[in-house]
């Protein structure tokens, strides 16, 4: 065998021939039938590893001189086989993990070597014709100059007009060209800026992004939000200031393959023995309680809220529909309290823990950074690029959102399609594209007066800044209040000494005089107990356990349950309220049950959904919404309790019953108080309710303060 010097690139397309016509015979004709829908052959390295071992190895130390003789050793295959000049693209895919570089540990001995990054992509430029190879043709005798253009932030001109084949002679300013791009070359060409996957990451660092260039049938393949796998060459470029160039060079990639990641959560690794622990931990009847421990250990309590949070990492099941509709599966929740009840700390640990996950913070959030924008370029075409927002990177994972009631209404009206249609539609600077927001969000919110109020007569959920059209989106929506209570504050305070006791010194940990304490390998703490008692897990452990579940689990409703779920809606929505038009369930409830009752399925890995599932996910639900809005879906909508609903509709009805009876078309004010006393409205209360009717424009006054009429 040749060695890898040995090979001359004079071999290198003989190379080629042979062993494409060998190995892929069958797809090189698959080619021709799909042609121009499919432009490139997929070519396995392992495949070309596992039959010619030196020739593998040069492709990685030589790879612009292997792409090149491969395609056009295609191209001579094809013609060879009477299919005409096609020009298809061979694509190397599959490189060995020794080629995988994480874009923050990028170094200039990789310059030039074919490599592979696992990333997002979080910008792309729109498609753009790029000058391959230009026709100059000299203004003076008119004879052509071909010049290959490998640069493509500048254009080469000729610097002659060559008189060896038949050119002037002519040189420098003596002689101008005109570029003709009808004899040229041009191939598509798009900017593709990748970011490191966040699971990459080192803690406290900003991610690395790599501008690359994709080209040909490579462009147009991927949105912001997608994780890929991409192949190519490194290269660089020097920089320059004041039209200068520098000794220092910013990083390039010229992208030659892409392979998307189209296994949900393919990025996180799960071994056999790790498979192993997962089902034990899945089949221990206590799961539930070991999860609720797991969760934000160094926070006391909460059972409910840790409970569905749990939930809330599985997630349900989503579906598509022969309608091309799309049926969401991640579970929205919010939590809305009073300052101090560690709303932002269970976001945090959410975020870490879960695949995939995202933390922001309304109050230092956009729209465009929470979804996505089109950013005009600082380069000197001004051109104008989509860049992702948080929820768009945090596609099939979890986008944790702080402050959720700071944002602006403007900035919130854009949560409204991510978080129900789980997508962004774009239409800007000519940019029309739609992105996934797959993600399930939780949200924190705080009263607007600081605290809440429970005695007054505005509900607990109409205290934040929230409109009831995004309220609705939620899932669950828990209170979270700050009231005193002698027993649960004593354990509240234990537990919370306790934790910092036990806390490391950060100092001392940076120094290295003491283990950190975060860098644990083990993957199920069993020496670590959460304040129910049981056992928590580590959070590197939970989030395989959560990935595993996700691409495995996918659990079905029986058709005994079918109908229960059906009786158990129904009911709900007849269910008579406080007041008479007390609406206590919607069918956008349903779905939000069903999604619970598929995630506490998922934890348990089980394919069918059970009872004990069912019953989780209804107590979970009432439970939510009696803390919230009492059970009354019209107290959220209206911003009134029952009781005020009521008082409201018995002076509505005094006031009609007297402006019919009196055949004026109004009553007579002391007269409506007198009835309002009867029904156990006192003179203040009625006073107060209809003074707000006529603000509200219900209710008018058509001679001075003693008479009111409806409007």
């Amino acid at each position: 065998m040749k060695s890898i010097s040995e090979i001359q690139e004079a071999d290198l397309e003989g190379r080629w021939v042979t062993w494409l016509r060998e190995t892929y015979a069958e797809q090189i004709h698959t080619l021709t039938q799909l042609w121009p829908e499919n432009q490139s052959l997929e070519v396995s390295y392992r495949v070309i590893e596992s039959l010619d071992h030196d020739f593998a190895q040069n492709i990685l130390a030589h790879p612009d001189a292997n792409f090149q003789s491969a395609n056009r050793a295609l191209n001579q295959i094809l013609l060879d086989s009477g299919y005409g000049n096609l020009q298809p693209f061979v694509r190397i895919q599959d490189l060995p993990s020794t080629q995988i570089r994480p874009i923050s540990e990028i170094r200039a001995h990789d310059i030039g070597l074919f490599i592979s990054l696992d990333t997002v992509v979080t910008k792309i430029t729109g498609v753009r014709p790029r000058l391959y190879r230009a026709t100059f043709v000299c203004d003076k005798c008119g004879h052509p100059t071909i010049v290959d253009q490998y640069n493509e932030q500048e254009l080469v001109e000729p610097l002659q007009c060559s008189g060896v084949d038949g050119g002037c002679g002519g040189e420098g300013r003596q002689v101008r060209f005109t570029l003709h791009h009808q004899h040229s070359v041009l191939i598509n060409t798009q900017f593709v800026e990748l970011q490191e996957l966040p699971e990459q990451m080192r803690g406290g660092l900003q991610p690395s992004r790599l501008m690359c260039i994709a080209e040909q049938d490579l462009t147009g393949r991927v949105t912001p939000g997608d994780r890929v796998k991409a192949n190519g060459v490194l290269f660089i470029r020097s920089q320059r200031k004041a039209g200068k160039q520098t000794p220092l060079f910013d990083y390039y990639f010229n992208i030659h393959s892409l392979e998307h990641h189209s296994v949900a959560l393919e990025e996180i690794k799960v071994t056999e023995a790790e498979e192993i622990q997962i089902k034990d931990i899945a089949s221990n009847p206590d799961v539930f309680e070991i999860l609720k421990a797991s969760i934000a250990p160094s926070i006391f309590g909460m059972n409910h809220i840790k409970e569905s949070l749990a939930l809330q990492l599985f997630g349900g099941v989503p579906g598509l529909n022969k309608d091309t509709t799309r049926i969401r599966g991640d579970i929205h929740i919010l939590l809305m309290g009073d300052p101090g009840v560690a709303k932002s700390q269970l976001l945090s640990y959410m975020a870490k823990i879960s695949p995939r996950g995202r933390f922001t913070s309304g109050q230092s959030a956009s729209a465009a950074g929470l979804t996505a924008a089109a950013v005009q370029d600082s380069s000197a075409d001004g051109r104008w690029t989509l860049e992702a927002g948080a929820l768009v990177l945090a596609d099939m994972g979890l986008a944790a959102v702080d402050e959720f009631d700071k944002m602006s209404n403007s900035d919130r009206a854009s949560m409204h399609e991510a978080m129900e249609q789980q997508r962004i539609s774009i239409a800007k600077a000519g940019i029309n594209a739609t992105l996934s927001t797959r993600c399930a969000v939780l949200a924190a919110a705080n009263p607007q007066s600081g605290r809440f109020k429970p005695l007054s007569e505005v509900p607990l959920v109409r205290q934040i800044n929230l409109e009831p059209p995004l309220l609705s989106r939620f899932d669950l929506i828990w209170v979270m209040t700050d009231t005193p209570d002698f027993d649960s504050d004593t354990r509240i305070a234990e537990h919370i000494l306790k934790n910092r006791r036990a806390a490391s010194s950060e100092i001392l940990v940076k120094e290295g005089s003491i283990p950190d304490p975060t860098k644990s390998t083990s993957f199920g703490e069993e020496d670590v107990h959460g304040d129910n008692g049981f056992p928590t897990l580590h959070k590197d452990f939970l989030r395989k356990y959560v990935a595993y579940a996700k691409r495995n689990i996918h659990p079905k409703l029986p058709i005994e349950l079918f109908e229960e779920f059906i009786a158990f809606y129904v009911q709900k929505r007849h269910e008579k309220g406080q007041a008479e038009d007390s609406i206590t369930m919607t069918a956008r409830d349903i779905e939000a049950i069903s999604r619970l009752a598929e995630a506490s399925a998922r934890i348990r890995l089980s394919k069918i959904i059970e009872r004990i599932d069912m019953d989780r996910a209804t107590r979970l639900f009432r439970h939510s919404r009696d803390e919230s809005i009492g059970g009354d879906l019209t107290t959220m909508e209206s911003g009134k309790k029952p009781t005020t609903r009521n008082r409201e509709q018995s002076i509505l009805e005094i006031i009609e019953k007297f402006a019919i009876d009196g055949g004026t078309g109004f009553a007579n004010l002391n007269e409506v108080f007198l009835e309002a006393n009867r029904l156990n409205i006192d003179k203040s209360q009625a006073e107060e309710i209809i003074d707000k009717l006529v603000s509200g424009g219900r209710l008018y006054r058509p001679s001075g303060y003693e008479t009111i009429g409806l409007a």
